[in-house]
């Protein structure tokens, strides 16, 4: 490749290097393409690709023309790109063999291990949300949370779920943990407010009734229907949680919870900046 395949100065630097075999940068460049174009919506100009990508469009070109030629872009008559037939067969085979649970796992630990916090992950069932896997607060082994079912209304993951699954999913689940006297009404009010809140801010707070001190954060994870299909929570002593915005934690699970979107095959919408 040649030296017109490297980012401008002008452009953002690429990838970091990682420990372990040395890898070929211009496959790594490729990927970022590739992943500039995935996020459509759809077809994707030159140079939104290239700002996108963090290279000149002048490198980008020459990147192209090669996925054109072995069918994994596609170009049409405006000179804008898309995702191509070869790409979505490799798709295809990968998604037959992808070990889902695997992929979270592994997302989930590198969140715990960057934000030095406790990590869960959490799925939905009919008796409410489930813990499929966790790791404890590396520095504070004060509690050692379980898999299993754990509370709907009290947990940071239960929010979610709350907040973007079908009323008729999670209306008996709250009416069960509030109580046989708990109306309709009641429980749709309750809903409503933890739907508002946690869709303005795109992510669940909770302070965690069960273990006085500690705090949650916690974001949707969606797949290739466009279905929630996992919550992913980190939790911590609140004054180690830094719950701010713009603050490392948040960030890094917000971040964590769109690349997670993004290889579950999730629309662009769900993960893209």
């Amino acid at each position: 490749m040649s030296d017109a395949s490297a980012p401008s100065s002008g452009h953002a630097a690429p990838p970091a290097r990682v420990s372990g075999p040395r890898g070929i940068q211009s496959i790594e460049l490729g990927y970022r393409i590739l992943t500039a174009i995935q996020q459509g919506p759809d077809a994707v100009a030159l140079k939104t690709i290239a700002a996108r990508a963090g290279m000149s469009p002048s490198a980008v070109h020459n990147y192209l023309a090669s996925f054109v030629r072995t069918g994994m872009v596609g170009a049409d008559a405006r000179g804008q790109y898309r995702l191509g037939p070869s790409l979505a067969a490799l798709g295809l085979a990968a998604a037959r063999q992808v070990d889902h649970y695997e992929l979270i796992r592994a997302k989930a630990v590198a969140l715990s291990d960057d934000t030095g916090l406790g990590v869960a992950v959490l799925t939905w069932s009919a008796q409410g949300p489930v813990i499929v896997f966790n790791r404890p607060d590396p520095r504070n082994h004060v509690f050692e949370l379980r898999n299993g079912p754990v509370s709907f209304l009290s947990t940071a993951g239960g929010h979610v779920f709350a907040a973007w699954l079908p009323r008729e999913a999670t209306r008996p689940v709250a009416q069960r943990e509030l109580g046989q006297g708990a109306t309709d009404g009641e429980c749709d009010r309750l809903l409503d407010s933890i739907q508002a809140t946690v869709r303005a801010a795109g992510h669940s707070d909770v302070m965690l009734d069960a273990l006085p001190g500690y705090g949650a954060l916690s974001v949707p994870v969606w797949n290739a229907q466009d279905a929630l299909a996992y919550a992913l929570t980190i939790t911590a002593p609140v004054e180690l949680m830094d719950k701010r915005p713009d603050g490392p934690h948040l960030k890094r699970l917000v971040l964590a919870g769109q690349e997670l979107c993004r290889l579950l095959g999730a629309p662009p919408r769900r993960w893209a900046p």
